[in-house]
């Protein structure tokens, strides 16, 4: 018996989801107007459905153009699946690996959850605490410190309500001290860990950042034994992670420019 192709629908949802791909096949996001010419949809129409999707947030406007983009609560849904992460990071972490002689990694934020989702490493000894899936601490890795430092303060407190345990002397187990630092990497766009999550590792991280307004989401890090690392210059490490983690957000949302300087 043959399997009869189901039939595109034709009912409101159908519409809205018209819209959503439209505006997810674009580089750089469509105007009203384009999804107008795109679809071949009245103007009402396309305002209608536009405005009901900004206003939860499944789309966002560009305040520079005008043009609309996915917005963030459709991101999130769609960066359930980190495959495409994996895909998109690899060549580019592979060649921050080799550039740099040291393990590199690509952690993300999931619910109050920090972990690494992809990594490239030289020295197998190092790469071994950022393999995939590996929880990184809120408080004691630079990662984990990053994204937590950048969101939203209610955001931060959900990620730090669990117990922030002494993993080393260097851990910083003080929320006053921990809010300090949080104050500290905002103000420089990067996080450092020396010793404070596994004794004699030294790690570099910034944000994956897609848009100044919106709280990364991604963090990329570089880390190696301390005493490999640390006497380096961190200025120029931190030049290569900044590269590569532009690059990176411009390949996790194209049209992307922001480069976190």
């Amino acid at each position: 018996m043959t399997k009869k192709t189901p039939k595109r629908q034709s009912g409101p949802l159908e519409r809205y989801t018209l819209v959503l791909e439209a505006i997810a096949g674009s580089v750089d996001g469509l105007t009203g107007r384009e999804i107008e010419a795109v679809l071949g949809l009245p103007k009402t129409t396309i305002n209608r459905l536009v405005n009901a999707l900004e206003s939860s947030n499944l789309v966002a406007r560009n305040g520079r153009g005008g043009e609309f983009k996915l917005g963030g609560r459709l991101r999130r849904i769609l960066e359930s699946d980190t495959s495409w992460v994996v895909a998109a990071s690899r060549r580019r972490l592979k060649a921050l690996a080799e550039q740099t002689g040291e393990t590199c990694f690509v952690a993300r934020l999931s619910g109050s959850s920090i972990y690494s989702v992809l990594m490239e490493s030289p020295d197998a000894s190092v790469g071994v605490y950022v393999t995939p899936g590996h929880v990184l601490p809120p408080h004691a890795t630079a990662s984990g410190k990053v994204l937590t430092a950048m969101q939203h303060p209610r955001v931060r407190e959900a990620i730090l309500s669990t117990e922030l345990r002494i993993l080393t002397e260097r851990t910083l187990g003080d929320r006053q001290v921990l809010e300090r630092e949080f104050a500290k990497i905002r103000e420089n766009g990067y996080a450092i860990e020396n010793g404070e999550h596994i004794r004699g590792l030294y790690t570099l991280a910034c944000p994956i950042i897609f848009s100044p307004e919106i709280p990364p989401l991604y963090a990329l890090g570089l880390t190696g034994p301390a005493e490999r690392v640390r006497p380096r210059a961190v200025t120029e490490l931190l030049e290569h992670l900044k590269s590569t983690a532009a690059e990176l957000a411009n390949a996790f949302m194209p049209g992307s420019h922001f480069d976190g300087r």
